[in-house]
């Protein structure tokens, strides 16, 4: 994916993949990225959105089961060492993962930089760099070029390998708790919240990773969630009071007596209304990307996935809205006669609460048309009549971000 953000020299990379691709005889898919430029607000996000976005669809195409990325090492320990300096816990200290997250694999977290260059040498390949990797505003950059360097030459030699050694040792530990939790969690958490009766009972290691995942699992991520409100949730269920409230970024914490739910922020969700266009259409306030085509009726395929749609192109063309969930939302679902609630769809689907605010819905003329990756209604369908076909793919982009907004590459 050309993100475009750097000019002539993104094209300079894009050119030296192509030709690299070209003499290895591996297929290669490009695309470009709309909308990115260095002054672009939540650039770092919104490149990864668009990258995620690219690669998950790209599989889809080809029908690969995994994506791999190239993080190594001296990624690794950058990683562990800016979330050392920003006070992260275990989970934050095991950094990257060789799996995860969706199908992202990362085989190369064992090879250090030094390795990859010692080896671009042996078979006489060239490479190119990156010149944001140079900019000192960034904090990884910072870390790479200053840091490390003085702390390997003065304080800890071999430093880097240390680092990744621990990221190791706190991922074995971050699983045994998580897969703790999760057990917990199947006995504590259900539709009415979480159940802290017994909470008291537990190891504070383990309170801690509990609350995690049920916040994850009700608001969709961890993002700007960190010890210090977990610590505050956690008093909540220790200390009370037994009909309390606690704000934390983006949610608030309600503790009914013996049971704790999560109420969204209403404060903090920004509302959207979005027409779709043709090629790709991001909604970052969603967490989702919609990729729209003209096709005729003839190339039209029924599609194998909830996550794509086709529209009559003269009853749909200018008309597609992606918008928020409103109270009292209604579909009439294609197969069934009648119509349902949205809010009783998401529901069933498991939806949590915080996602349901935030869920894209695709309106047509005032009614609901389809929810993506759940069920298709029953306005603009194709008819014996239909020339032209609308084709709109969405994929869902909604990621767990790293600490650092600034320059992360961990996902």
């Amino acid at each position: 994916l050309n993100h475009g953000i750097r000019g002539e020299e993104s094209d300079r990379d894009e050119a030296f993949v192509r030709d690299l691709c070209a003499r290895c005889e591996v297929d290669l898919l490009v695309d470009r990225a709309d909308g990115l430029a260095s002054d672009t607000p939540n650039l770092e996000e919104r490149a990864r959105n668009a990258r995620h976005a690219f690669l998950n669809f790209t599989a889809d195409r080809i029908g690969a089961d995994h994506i791999a990325v190239a993080h190594q090492a001296d990624d690794q320990a950058e990683t562990v060492m800016m979330r050392l300096l920003r006070g992260a816990g275990a989970s934050g200290l095991a950094a990257m993962a060789e799996r995860g997250p969706g199908r992202i694999i990362r085989p190369m977290l064992n090879v250090t930089r030094d390795e990859v260059l010692t080896y671009l040498k042996s078979i006489c390949e060239n490479f190119v760099n990156d010149s944001s990797n140079q900019s000192s505003a960034i904090l990884r950059n910072r870390i790479r070029a200053e840091l490390m360097p003085m702390l390997e030459r003065n304080y800890a030699p071999r430093l880097r390998g240390r680092l990744v050694q621990l990221a190791s040792e706190m991922r074995a530990l971050d699983d045994f708790v998580s897969a703790a939790a999760r057990r917990e969690l199947e006995s504590s958490a259900s539709r009415a919240g979480l159940d802290i009766s017994r909470f008291a009972d537990l190891h504070p290691a383990l309170q801690a990773e509990v609350l995690r995942q049920y916040i994850r699992s009700a608001s969709g991520s961890l993002r700007r969630i960190e010890r210090v409100h977990i610590e505050a949730v956690r008093r909540l269920c220790l200390e009370g009071p037994p009909n309390g409230s606690l704000d934390i970024p983006g949610l608030r914490l309600v503790r009914e007596y013996g049971i704790l739910r999560v109420a969204a922020d209403q404060g903090s969700l920004a509302r959207f209304m979005v027409k779709l266009n043709q090629g790709n259409t991001e909604i970052p306030e969603a967490g989702f990307v919609f990729e729209m085509t003209t096709v005729s009726r003839e190339a039209a395929v029924t599609p194998d996935s909830k996550f794509e749609a086709l529209f009559d192109g003269a009853e749909a063309t200018g008309e597609l809205i992606v918008r928020n969930f409103r109270h009292g939302d209604r579909i009439a679902p294609f197969g069934m006669t009648g119509h349902r609630k949205v809010k009783d769809i998401f529901v069933d689907n498991k939806l949590t609460i915080g996602r349901r605010a935030s869920f894209p819905i695709v309106e047509l003329k005032g009614a609901i048309a389809w929810l993506p990756g759940i069920v298709r209604g029953r306005i603009g369908l194709l008819t014996e009549a239909t020339e032209r076909v609308l084709r709109v793919r969405a994929s869902d982009v909604t990621i767990r971000h790293c600490q650092d907004d600034e320059s992360c590459r961990c996902e």
